[in-house]
């Protein structure tokens, strides 16, 4: 037996364990490996149609198993539950949709209830007379519950002194007086001899020290002062005079460099050019190294892709997608890749998936699939569902 279809059981087993257990996520990445392993396994598809959490997918699965096994009741079983919850889905939908206009209706409704009422002034309600009940039942509380203070405050020593000091009027402050009249005895003014302000005359006998030189009289005094001042004090006595040249401002303004007009960046994404309205397909162009997604005749995008190369070129002819993974591990002779993003398989191993690995498109890399960038490609799985054609040609 081959071993590809014993390894594909053991994924179905074990699929069928995880759907058991309430686990359709883990489920179907089982079932996605079966059927890469054995395509033409009945059981792979009908866990992959139990798993797929799109109502659309999920149908095309169990027609993948309808048609590789037409007898088989499971297979027109798994065809008739995924059909049924598909139209649930839709019916779902239109009900939600239904539901939303409904809302809105009545909203509107209300919008005119309001104006209609907000336009009508209705009466004003009639006041009713003041009740004096309660707000008696409050200041006799209030009454009582001061007398049963003061009560308490007249029998309690310590608190009658602290009523009876702060009842007492508070004296009036009586400014100090810090000083008093006090007779002080002023002392007799002795006039002072004018003579002691008198210079000693020559004829005075005092006693002069030997080692003193007397001091001259009047007349010593020369006749003219000296015309000669020292160097010393006209240097400091003279204002220095400022040499420095005062500095000059200039301004010159120099005239804008002229530079090249700005050129606004090309946009570097996908060219949509247009929207069509048919059918979904897609066409792969190993020449120019291009892929084309078309609605009916008309061209919606386009993407630049890396092709096989000539020693492993990519497969030519009318396929269609058979299984999409979200992301999965790619293996080959020299080669593991994991976590491939956006994987469309459409011929045996050979798919559209993302690219992360290289950035050389529009030149052939591959051993054999069609690589885009990963925002072509996550493009390009959103647009695309379970069964599109894809055509690969020179």
């Amino acid at each position: 037996m081959n071993n590809k279809i014993v390894e594909a059981r053991e994924y179905v087993i074990k699929a069928r364990e995880a759907l058991l257990r309430g686990d359709p996520e883990s489920a179907r990445r089982l079932g996605e490996q079966a059927a890469l392993l054995a395509p033409d396994m009945e059981d792979a598809w009908l866990v992959l149609a139990a798993s797929d959490p799109n109502p659309q997918d999920a149908l095309a699965y169990a027609r993948k198993a309808l048609e590789l096994k037409p007898e088989s009741t499971r297979a027109r079983k798994g065809v008739e539950w995924a059909s049924g919850r598909l139209e649930q889905a839709q019916a779902s939908k239109a009900s939600l949709a239904t539901a939303g206009s409904s809302l809105n209706e009545a909203a509107a409704g209300l919008d005119e209830k309001h104006a209609y009422q907000t336009a009508i002034p209705f009466p004003e309600p009639k006041s009713k007379g003041i009740n004096w009940l309660y707000p008696a039942l409050l200041i006799g509380a209030g009454c009582l519950l001061v007398g049963l203070i003061a009560l308490f405050a007249l029998t309690r020593p310590a608190l009658a002194s602290i009523v009876s000091s702060v009842s007492a009027p508070a004296p009036t402050p009586t400014e100090e007086n810090l000083w008093a009249p006090v007779e002080i005895s002023k002392p007799a003014i002795t006039p002072i001899d004018a003579s002691a302000f008198t210079p000693a005359l020559a004829d005075t006998p005092t006693a002069v020290p030997t080692n003193v030189r007397p001091r001259s009289t009047p007349t010593d005094v020369p006749t003219s002062a000296p015309t000669e001042i020292p160097t010393e004090v006209i240097i400091a006595s003279q204002t220095p005079e400022v040499t420095e040249t005062p500095g000059t401002l200039a301004m010159e303004i120099i005239p804008d460099t002229p530079t090249r007009e700005y050129v606004p960046p090309t946009s570097s994404g996908p060219v949509v050019a247009g929207s069509g309205n048919g059918v979904r397909w897609i066409d792969v162009d190993l020449t120019n190294q291009r892929v084309y997604a078309y609605e009916g005749d008309t061209i919606v995008n386009s993407f630049i892709v890396s092709t096989g190369t000539s020693r492993t070129p990519t497969v030519t002819g009318k396929f269609k997608v058979y299984i999409r993974l979200r992301s999965g591990n790619m293996r080959g002779p020299g080669y593991f890749l994991p976590d491939v993003p956006y994987i469309m398989y459409f011929h045996g191993n050979y798919g559209l998936h993302g690219t992360y690995w290289h950035n050389n498109f529009g030149t052939p890399m591959s051993h054999g699939c069609v690589n885009l960038s990963i925002d072509d490609a996550a493009w390009l799985y959103n647009w695309s569902y379970m069964g599109t054609v894809v055509n690969v040609h020179y």
